[in-house]
């Protein structure tokens, strides 16, 4: 397992260098500062917050739903096979890989990709990168993550800021995991 959270947590950081790197290329072309990009505010973070907040509601949503309708069985699917391998991370684990995973994909696909493609193909792509397997489940888990792009790039068209972002996605991505120890462990 322990092998499981450091390939997790280098292939995350690869995604976060990638994402810083190109936008320190996009704020030195277009003359703008890292401030214009990500800068913490009390409202951004208010409003990550209250975003983590609506896509772990959906996720539970979804979870129940796997319980009661064949359409979304492929989620409770999914939660058992992957709940085992987050059975013994550690706290400051969780920590680590959700700051890491909620900032570096945020700055990736919402503030790189995002102003180049839209938010639409960011946010398709980013569901892309989630999908663990290519078969009808993995198809059904990217049309599952393709909201919480799309929630995420909303954020960040309404602000203009991925302090928020960023928030919502590490803030939702600790809890998930501590949620899939939870599962495992019962």
């Amino acid at each position: 397992m322990r092998r499981l959270v450091f390939t997790l947590f280098w292939l995350e950081s690869a995604l976060a260098a990638t994402g810083f790197g190109l936008l320190a290329v996009r704020a030195y072309i277009q003359k703008e500062s890292w401030s214009e990009y990500l800068y913490p505010t009390w409202r951004d973070t208010a409003l990550g917050a209250l975003l983590a907040l609506l896509m772990l509601a959906l996720a539970l949503a979804g979870a129940f739903a796997s319980e009661r309708w064949a359409a979304w069985a492929f989620l409770k699917r999914w939660m058992l096979q992957i709940a085992p391998l987050f059975a013994t991370i550690r706290l400051r684990e969780m920590v680590l890989l959700a700051v890491v995973a909620g900032f570096g994909e945020e700055v990736l696909f919402r503030g790189v990709l995002q102003p180049v493609s839209g938010i639409w193909l960011a946010s398709l792509l980013f569901a892309v990168v989630h999908v663990l397997r290519w078969d009808s489940d993995g198809i059904k888990m990217m049309l599952f993550y393709l909201p919480f792009g799309l929630l995420l790039g909303s954020l960040y068209a309404f602000t203009g800021n991925l302090w928020g972002s960023c928030v919502a996605h590490t803030l939702y991505d600790l809890i998930a995991l501590w949620w899939m120890q939870h599962l495992a462990r019962r």
